[in-house]
């Protein structure tokens, strides 16, 4: 099949067109260059970078009335007189997957974060080093705990009333969405 030039022009046109158009470098000059990252390092993510997402943007959480008969059974079997839920996520997608009763301790999964509750301390498993303090409100003071031998993630302690409280997670978050949603928990009643 022979091609006339007209037609290889055209082609090579489109080809360009495309592959330019589609291409992620801009001429701007306050654009991001290609070589740079704006992927968070290990440290931004484990410290909480400039670039959490506001409390505005965390998820409000809902409850059914059956998640919370479910979250007073376990916290009546777990022996806590009272017991907390965040109003706000720990990320934009955040919501409650599963309520568990480990001995006497209460555990609250959701998408973003768990959180155990116990009427006892909820002690880190090994000495560890001393954490820095989350101000969370006028007169609740959490604690940032080390990351344990074998986990790469902190956890944020902190106790409401006579309920000690301990935030985590499996996966690196950011700081300040842990302290917004620790920061919104209410009884439930």
């Amino acid at each position: 099949m022979k091609y006339t030039t007209r037609q290889i022009l055209m082609v090579s046109c489109l080809t360009v067109m495309v592959v330019g158009g589609c291409s992620n470098v801009s001429k701007d000059a306050n654009s991001v260059s290609p070589t740079s990252s704006t992927v968070p390092t290990i440290t931004e993510v484990a410290t909480g970078p400039v670039g959490g997402v506001t409390e505005d943007e965390l998820t409000k959480l809902t409850y059914t009335d059956q998640q919370k008969k479910d979250i007073l059974i376990a916290a009546q079997k777990a022996g806590l007189k009272t017991v907390y839920i965040p109003t706000i996520g720990a990320g934009p997608d955040d919501s409650l997957n599963l309520v568990e009763v480990d001995g006497n301790t209460l555990i609250l999964k959701f998408v973003r974060q768990a959180i155990a509750e116990s009427a006892e301390e909820i002690k880190p498993s090994e000495e560890v080093g001393d954490g820095k303090t989350a101000q969370l409100n006028d007169t609740v003071n959490g604690k940032w705990i080390p990351a344990e031998k074998g986990s790469s993630v902190n956890f944020l302690y902190f106790k409401l009333d006579k309920t000690y409280v301990k935030y985590y997670s499996s996966k690196p978050f950011f700081e300040q969405d842990f302290e917004a949603s620790a920061r919104s928990m209410i009884p439930l009643e």
